[in-house]
């Protein structure tokens, strides 16, 4: 089995902190009188056990062990499962260990659980009932909050899901599943009963078919958030329909295309580091019906096909008609290689479809830190030359709307320059600008602050606001360019570094 330490930091990016903590320390207050008084023994069951659901599941059992008024409240409390807490201190890795606890926990319980998350366990063939009982007493004992990951992480094809899984459905809230097979669904009851509940739903590192995905969308009336993570080849088409879908995450994944069909709630897509699942295709990023569409990135002039309706946008088209534009779209990110005139030509196209853009985030690929199967070659005569940007048409977003610019990856390129200034120089609302280098290096930092100085220059800018402007050049710390836990939270306007 291969391990892979990079799809481990992206799973961990991903799973939200553990509602409990094993460092929660617990004692009685004792009178100041010396008398022996037990105060916490005294509160009422509510906040007795209020306290014991607080608590790390090993530790809500030993309250036992405090005294007499605490025996037996554990098993009437609503628990938090993290097998982290099962692991024991101070030994080597054994990712078989905790699996006999879980069984164990699961089976003396009688539920409910607020939260299980099951992310330090090795499941394969020789577990499989196990993991199947587990599913069942979840299902049982009404599961709302569902982390389950399979363990080491590694690029072999992953263990496939017990059917049991969906009867865990009916009082699920929140799913995450980390490296597996999604249990086939062909020919399964498809109803709104199956998920009723189900709000937020995250695949990492595993292979859902397109039928499956299909089939989940379908029987989750009430899903807000989609999130598909490091994923193999499958689902190698995304299809979106769902009325009530607010928020899509397509991170570090193969697929062909993502396409929103009809979403008329569907606030978010992010489609991030995701490639074609075969070397030389093009990724497809359709947007059909999706009136609320408001945060959009990374589209990638290298790697995407853009279609609105029913047409395919075009480089070097200045003219957009009514149909091919998308007003809703607020926050756009895209991603670019200035090197490559064609693309530049893209990017410039891909502006004129969003005409109500406030804030928008423009990421350099010409670091050569990204992987791109077209090496992108510039053909002869096809340079941009000095008059190029004078020449370039009108962009509604620029010129009425925008407000804020992050240029990320900037390395001083004459292109990267030279966008910059088309930027300032019609952009009649920008107040902000933010110049993020690829790294941290204050001396480097200093260098493009000098470079870019005479851009800082109120002549330069054609807002109408100079009170508020700003240029400021950062080096960006290494780590991720988001972390799903703010690309999914709708209650942050823009979750693109800035």
């Amino acid at each position: 089995m291969t391990t892979s330490p990079w799809l481990d930091d992206i799973m961990h990016s991903c799973l939200l902190t553990s509602p409990v903590s094993a460092a929660a320390f617990l004692s009685a207050a004792i009178s100041d009188d010396g008398g022996g008084e037990d105060r916490l023994s005294a509160l009422s069951d509510d906040l007795l056990c209020n306290v014991v659901s607080r608590l790390p599941v090993k530790d809500a059992s030993r309250t036992d062990a405090l005294s007499q008024r605490w025996r037996g409240l554990w098993r009437g409390t609503p628990l938090v499962l993290d097998d982290i807490h099962l692991l024991p201190d101070g030994r080597p890795m054994d990712w078989r260990a905790p699996a006999a606890a879980v069984s164990r926990i699961l089976a003396s319980h009688p539920g409910p659980f607020r939260c299980v998350r099951l992310a330090n366990n090795l499941i394969d063939a020789s577990k499989e009932d196990a993991l199947a009982e587990w599913l069942r007493l979840l299902a049982d004992k009404g599961i709302e909050d569902l982390t389950l990951v399979n363990r080491p992480l590694s690029f072999d094809v992953p263990l496939q899901l017990p059917p049991s899984l969906l009867c865990c459905g009916a009082s699920l809230r929140r799913l995450y599943l980390g490296v597996w097979l999604f249990p086939f669904t062909t020919g399964l009851p498809r109803s709104p009963d199956v998920f009723p509940h189900l709000l937020e739903l995250g695949i990492c590192h595993g292979i859902t078919e397109e039928r499956d995905l299909e089939y989940l969308l379908a029987c989750s009336p009430k899903l807000e958030t989609l999130a598909l993570i490091s994923n193999y080849c499958y689902p190698d088409r995304v299809r979106i329909g769902s009325h009530s879908l607010r928020c899509l995450l397509l991170w570090h994944s193969l697929a062909d295309e993502v396409a929103v069909m009809a979403a008329p709630r569907l606030q978010r897509l992010i489609v991030y580091c995701t490639h074609p699942a075969e070397a030389g295709r093009n990724i497809n990023v359709k947007i059909g019906y999706a009136p609320e569409l408001a945060v959009l990135g990374y589209l990638d002039t290298a790697t995407h096909v853009l279609e609105i309706g029913n047409t395919i946008i075009k480089a070097g088209v200045t003219n957009v008609c009514p149909n091919t534009v998308v007003p809703s779209v607020k926050v756009l990110a895209l991603k670019v290689r200035f090197r490559v005139p064609e693309e530049v030509r893209t990017l410039l196209t891909f502006l004129r479809c969003f005409p109500e853009v406030e804030t928008l985030h423009i990421m350099a690929s010409d670091n050569d830190t990204d992987y791109y199967d077209d090496l992108g070659e510039v053909k002869a005569g096809d340079n941009i030359n000095s008059t190029f940007w004078q020449g370039v048409g009108r962009i509604k977003c620029v010129q009425s709307n925008v407000k804020k610019v992050v240029f990320d990856q900037f390395c001083g390129g004459t292109n990267q320059v030279g966008f910059l200034k088309l930027v300032l120089g019609r952009a009649v609302l920008l107040q902000k600008v933010i110049v993020m280098l690829a790294g941290p290096d204050p001396i480097m930092v200093s260098e493009v602050t000098r470079k870019l100085q005479p851009l800082a220059s109120k002549r330069m800018w054609a807002t109408k606001v100079l009170d508020t402007t700003s240029l400021e050049v950062r080096g960006r710390a290494s780590g991720h360019v988001w972390r799903y836990s703010r690309a999914s939270d709708l209650s942050i306007s823009d979750p693109f570094i800035s």
